[in-house]
Formats: C-alpha cells, sequence, structure tokens
C-alpha cells in the first residue's frame, strides 16, 4: 500500500497543469541555475536542444515537520524570453525621445496571469491530500544568460499530512 512521495506528488502536479496550460511550452525541475540543461522537459517539441519559451521550473527549497505536518516549500519559476522590438515612439517616464525596446512588461504581465492560474489550481484541487498556503508570495525576476528572460518565482508552501511512521520505503 505504497503512496508515492509528497515532492513527487506536487511535481507530477506541476508537470500536469503545464502540459495542459496553453501558454507553457516547457516544465522542468532542479536547480534553477542549471536551465536549460537535460533537467528540462519540452513538452510541446520532439527536441530538447532548446527550451521553447514560456517555461514553468519548479526547485524543491526546504520541507519541515511539525504535529503531523510535514510543510514542502516550493519555489515555481513562470518565465518567458524577452525579445527586442522596434521603438513604439510612446512616452516612457516622462521623457518624450524613449520609446520602449523590448517586451518585457508584457512578458510580466502574461507570467503573472500563468502564475495566477497554477495557484488557482493547486489551491483548489480537492483530490490531492494537500494544501497550499494561502499566501503565495511572488517575485519578479529578469535574467540574462543564454536567453534574455523575465518573470514571476512563486514561493509556494504545500501542508501535507505526515504520520511520524518509521519508514514507507516500499521493500
Amino acid at each position: 500500500n505504497y503512496k508515492p512521495m509528497s515532492w513527487i506528488k506536487i511535481k507530477q502536479a506541476l508537470l500536469n497543469l503545464a502540459n495542459s496550460h496553453p501558454q507553457v511550452n516547457s516544465f522542468g525541475t532542479g536547480d534553477p541555475l542549471a536551465i536549460g540543461t537535460d533537467n528540462t522537459i519540452n513538452l510541446r517539441t520532439p527536441s530538447r536542444e532548446r527550451i521553447v519559451y514560456p517555461l514553468v521550473f519548479a526547485d524543491v527549497q526546504s520541507a519541515t515537520t511539525d504535529a503531523g505536518t510535514l510543510a514542502l516549500v516550493v519555489g515555481v519559476y513562470f518565465s518567458d524570453r524577452v525579445e527586442s522590438i522596434a521603438p513604439m515612439g510612446g512616452v516612457v517616464s516622462g521623457s518624450p525621445t524613449l520609446g520602449w525596446q523590448d517586451n518585457e512588461d508584457e512578458v510580466l504581465s502574461d507570467q503573472l496571469q500563468i502564475a495566477q492560474d497554477f495557484i488557482s489550481s493547486l489551491t483548489n484541487d480537492p483530490t490531492q491530500e494537500w494544501t497550499l498556503s494561502t499566501s503565495v508570495s511572488l517575485t519578479r525576476f529578469v535574467e540574462s544568460r543564454d536567453d534574455r528572460t523575465a518573470g514571476w518565482v512563486a514561493t509556494m508552501s504545500f501542508q501535507l499530512p505526515y504520520s511520524h511512521s518509521i519508514c514507507e520505503i516500499p521493500t
């Protein structure tokens, strides 16, 4: 009567959400510094040579136990590539000569909406034994490595029942 471990179940739930979300093209887990390596699963392409954005990436950060509950903290990154665009000729920050040079604001807006979709789905899933904390912190980021990306990292705390059993690993 083996039950999958908590992180595995949460990772599978995130993968299922990414796979079914029309605006997500890739999913991965592990160390965020390794994004772009073999820990990224491209959902809608036959090739893994390059990430197909938008990307959802999960990193389990910590776990604590207390009074029959396991709290698992997971950082979930929602990111997309920032592309240069032609100046739109609008006024930016009071300067009439500067126009937008990229789509960073659009990327941030879209990724925030995707993050909210995931939070809503994870919060309102009665089929799971875990509950997502009602407070989820989201922090904006902009990265420039192989790709220039922007998005949000959501710090999610999952509460799971913890039975204090000696060993739940199957033999």
